[in-house]
């Protein structure tokens, strides 16, 4: 079911224009999106994108987000909640520490969460 529900989902955030994958691997569910747009104030304007997803998903809510490590601000400096650096599917990864409150299985979706990722981008430039 969390499959299926997954390949739903993805295929309504790659009709808005989004490139990237699921797929299984080290216990999660993941997706990653190629060339996502960021927010201003970065060292670059797009970034892979990695999301970990619980294998209960949609019931199991996502945490946090992770990019490459040599995302930065413009200035140089590492972004709020953002100073470590983890592995996965043979890469390292800079993790966003910022978790969502609320996440209900019947509202929620990879959408939603990408709204979720967009607001902790923004205020991980801490301004």
């Amino acid at each position: 079911m969390a499959a299926d529900v997954l390949a739903e989902d993805f295929q309504a955030i790659t009709a808005g224009g989004l490139n990237g994958e699921v797929g299984e691997a080290e216990g999660w569910l993941y997706v990653l999106i190629r060339e996502y747009l960021l927010p201003s104030g970065y060292n670059r304007q797009t970034t892979e994108l990695l999301l970990k997803l619980p294998l209960s998903y949609p019931n199991g809510r996502p945490d946090m987000f992770w990019t490459p490590p040599d995302l930065l601000l413009a200035d140089g400096r590492v972004p709020t909640s953002a100073d470590s650096i983890e592995s996965f599917l043979g890469r390292q990864w800079r993790r966003f520490s910022w978790h969502p409150q609320s996440w209900s299985p019947g509202r929620d979706s990879l959408k939603t969460y990408l709204e979720f990722v967009n607001l902790g981008l923004s205020k991980a430039r801490g301004k």
